[in-house]
C-alpha cells in the first residue's frame, strides 16, 4: 500500500497530519520534512499525527516519528500520536515508544522510556547463568546479616 499524508489544520496553529498507508522505504524521509516545515514555518501550538490509516511501520518509520517529537520539543510544539492500532501500535509498544509520541507534554513518559533505554546491561558470568545466581544470593545473604 502507498504512503501518503494528508494535512488538516484545526485552528490556526493546530494541524493534524494524517498518515495512510506503509511507511518503510523512503517513505519516512517525506514524513520527517513535512514535520520538520510543518512546525519551523507555521509555528505550531499543536501537532497532532494520526496514524489510524496506517498498515505498517518500519524503522526508518520510528526514526521519522521520533525526529519530529525532538523537533516539537525543540521548539515549544505539542507532539501527539494518535489511534495507533494493529501492527503500527504493536511496533510501538515494542519499542517503548508508544506512551512516549501519546504526548509530548508528558514528561514523566519520556523519562521511563530514557530510562529503560540506558538501563546496564549485566555482563555475561564466566561460569554461566548458575554461578551468577550463587553470587547474587551471596550477596543477599551478606545483606541479611548486616542489617540485623
Amino acid at each position: 500500500m502507498v504512503f501518503t499524508m494528508s494535512t488538516r489544520y484545526s485552528g490556526v496553529s493546530d494541524v493534524e497530519l494524517c498518515l495512510s498507508g506503509e511507511m518503510l522505504g523512503i517513505a519516512p524521509d517525506a514524513l520527517r520534512v513535512r514535520v520538520r516545515d510543518l512546525i519551523l514555518t507555521d509555528h505550531l501550538d499543536l501537532l497532532v499525527i494520526n496514524v489510524d490509516q496506517m498498515t505498517a511501520l518500519g524503522s526508518a518509520g520510528i526514526h521519522a516519528l521520533m525526529s519530529g517529537y525532538i523537533t516539537a520539543i525543540e521548539q515549544g510544539t505539542s507532539y501527539r500520536l494518535c489511534n495507533a492500532h494493529g501492527e503500527v501500535r504493536r511496533v510501538l509498544q515494542l519499542t517503548g515508544l508508544l506512551d512516549v509520541l501519546a504526548d509530548s507534554d508528558d514528561v514523566g513518559a519520556l523519562l521511563l522510556a530514557t530510562l529503560a533505554l540506558d538501563a546496564p546491561v549485566p555482563p555475561a558470568s564466566r561460569g554461566g547463568p548458575r554461578r551468577a545466581i550463587r553470587r547474587l544470593r551471596r550477596r543477599d545473604r551478606w545483606w541479611r546479616r548486616w542489617l540485623r
